[in-house]
């Protein structure tokens, strides 16, 4: 619902929490030229809620982002949708990766807790679209030995959106 406030003081809103992913495919766009229809209906659906975007750690927005999905239907929406009201193509890659965990720590900077634990195998790095470090991985048991390997690593199966003001 709607909010009205008319104090003096700002008012904070806790983000909505990001559900967690159990699929994941890169998507692209085979045509160069809608580029930039592609990129604004791929924004204004993450703004929707549709799914979530990921990219790889190293990505700095050139490369194929990563879609997040609890299921195939909101795939579907999203290459629909993007056809229908921005008149582009797009196709999806499917991850083998079924779990997304957030590093949330420990302490302040979950890339730095991230690079203290080394080389990490079995695991897809990628950041959110607020560039915070998100690890997929393809089982229960890749998780579970992560964190059995790395017990002062804390991870988290959502992640909230930051605070709006």
């Amino acid at each position: 619902g709607d909010t009205v406030f008319t104090g003096s003081n700002r008012v904070r809103f806790p983000g909505i929490p990001a559900f967690s992913p159990e699929l994941f495919a890169y998507i692209r766009n085979p045509q160069p030229s809608q580029r930039k229809n592609f990129l604004k209906g791929l924004e204004q659906l993450l703004e929707e809620g549709a799914v979530q975007l990921l990219r790889a750690e190293s990505d700095q927005g050139n490369e194929d982002p990563v879609l997040a999905a609890v299921g195939n239907l909101q795939f579907e929406v999203v290459t629909q949708r993007l056809k229908d009201e921005y008149g582009v193509e797009s196709q999806l890659e499917l991850m083998p990766y079924k779990q997304a965990r957030w590093v949330v720590g420990p302490g302040d900077d979950p890339w730095a807790a991230l690079d203290a634990c080394g080389t990490i195998f079995n695991a897809f790095r990628a950041k959110d679209r607020w560039e915070r470090p998100v690890l997929l991985f393809r089982n229960t048991w890749n998780l579970e030995q992560l964190v059995e390997d790395h017990p002062k690593l804390q991870l988290a199966p959502w992640a909230f959106a930051p605070d709006v003001l």
